[in-house]
């Protein structure tokens, strides 16, 4: 299974990125829009792993501990070439950190995982050509709790699941 460690949106903010990504998805051609049940913030993408090394994965997560803190997305961008649309913001101090504690968990259990800089963001739309970056009035996420998910990509879209210990 594909993991990754995410956060995921409570009621409120998950309908507004809905109707964000609803109100995009009708000014541009587009493949797929995500399900509003699938927005997330991906902190760290870890890709295919054992079953039984996602379930060690998902107790560390569960252990993590923060502050919870407020995310504010400001923006729609363009990540090309995956030709998909996004809505982000600031990557914030409190973000930045659980991202590098979630990597030091990974580091310290020996599991490796994409390295490269968190672009913190929630994906909106797929299989868009082109798209000019934007601000938007400020929406804000209230951060409070991360886990393990899982993707299963069969059929024509992933399906996330939070992975269960």
């Amino acid at each position: 299974m594909r993991c990754f460690f995410a956060a995921w949106p409570d009621v409120a903010t998950r309908a507004a990125l809905a109707a964000l990504s609803a109100g995009v998805a009708r000014s541009v051609a587009h493949r797929r829009v995500t399900r509003p049940g699938d927005l997330h913030l991906t902190l760290v993408f870890i890709g295919e792993l054992a079953d039984a090394d996602a379930i060690k994965l998902a107790r560390a997560a569960n252990a993590t501990r923060f502050v919870p803190f407020d995310w504010k997305l400001n923006m729609l961008g363009f990540f090309e070439p995956a030709n998909v649309v996004w809505a982000g913001g600031e990557a914030v101090a409190p973000l930045l950190d659980l991202a590098d504690q979630l990597r030091t968990t990974l580091d310290e259990m020996s599991v490796s995982y994409d390295a490269r800089p968190l672009v913190p963001h929630v994906t909106l739309l797929r299989g868009v050509n082109q798209f000019a970056a934007q601000r938007i009035d400020s929406l804000t996420w209230r951060v409070d709790s991360v886990a393990l998910y899982g993707s299963d990509g069969s059929g024509l879209q992933s399906r996330y699941t939070r992975v269960s210990y």
